[in-house]
């Protein structure tokens, strides 16, 4: 059995080329220059990747501290009664609580763009116009009785890497052609698609270093499993053949955006095998 993905990669990682020549290339990978080369790999062919996949620049742990206090302002102001709430409150209000910035324009700029922008590309916000033309923010917040769900992407083209997955913690990734899952981990992850398969390489590359590192400079059988699977999960960033993606939340929590094409089933939430 391969191994699943199971450690933290950085929030700046380096990427790694498509048939890395070492173990040193392999550990180059970072988020942030990935998405930057798919994008002007896309340029090259007239696509456009969805806005938060090649303006998401800034550490994960930054986009969950955003998310986290704006469900949780967006949760305190719903005990007025209001479901919809306007864009700009809330952004005031996290920057007037918080230290992180030195003013909403620099919030913004930790966006990668406007804020409602951003709040528009987040799989459990529904953003809308009211009558002022003003954005109010919608968040679907999880539902305890949502029954678990089983989702299949089939992704057939490059633009399919780049719609946003929000996995719950509770959630396994699958890949059943590879018999690669990317594990639950108690830790919720809201990142492009291309973004959670180069997190799972990266972290793999990190698994075989400290593995060799043990094992000093002899390659075992579990090294080169290792390495097949890295050079396959690389391949298909690629997108030279059509794969199928599994999303296994027995909370029903994760989502997709944009969801069209989605297979959702939930009846009988077991693994694909084929």
């Amino acid at each position: 059995m391969l191994p699943s993905d199971e450690s933290t990669a950085p929030s700046a990682p380096t990427v790694p080329p498509a048939q890395p020549a070492s173990l040193e290339e392999i550990y180059r990978s970072p988020l942030e220059v990935a998405a930057k080369a798919e994008l002007a790999r896309a340029g090259t062919k007239g696509q456009v990747p969805a806005s938060f996949g090649y303006k998401l620049s800034i550490g994960h742990q930054e986009i969950d501290r955003i998310v986290d206090e704006v469900e949780s302002i967006y949760s305190s102001l719903l005990l007025t009664g209001t479901e919809w709430i306007g864009v700009g409150q809330i952004g005031n209000m996290l920057v007037q609580l918080n230290d992180w910035y030195e003013d909403y324009d620099e919030f913004e700029d930790a966006c990668g763009g406007s804020f409602e922008e951003f709040l528009g590309t987040l799989p459990q916000s529904e953003i809308r116009r009211n009558e002022q033309d003003k954005p109010e923010l919608k968040v679907l917040l999880p539902d305890p009785d949502a029954p678990p769900t089983l989702m299949t992407l089939r992704v057939e083209q490059s633009t399919d890497l780049w719609r946003v997955l929000f996995k719950s913690g509770a959630a396994a990734v699958r890949i059943p052609h590879l018999e690669f899952e990317i594990g639950a981990d108690s830790k919720r992850r809201i990142d492009t698609v291309y973004n959670h398969i180069n997190n799972a390489i990266w972290n793999l590359s990190s698994h075989m270093r400290g593995a060799q590192a043990e094992a000093g400079a002899e390659f075992t059988a579990e090294h080169i499993a290792i390495l097949d699977t890295v050079e396959k999960l690389e391949a298909l960033l690629d997108v030279n053949e059509p794969f199928i993606i599994v999303v296994d939340d027995p909370t029903g929590a994760s989502r997709f955006k944009p969801d069209d094409g989605i297979e959702v089933d939930e009846s009988d939430p077991t693994s694909i095998d084929q």
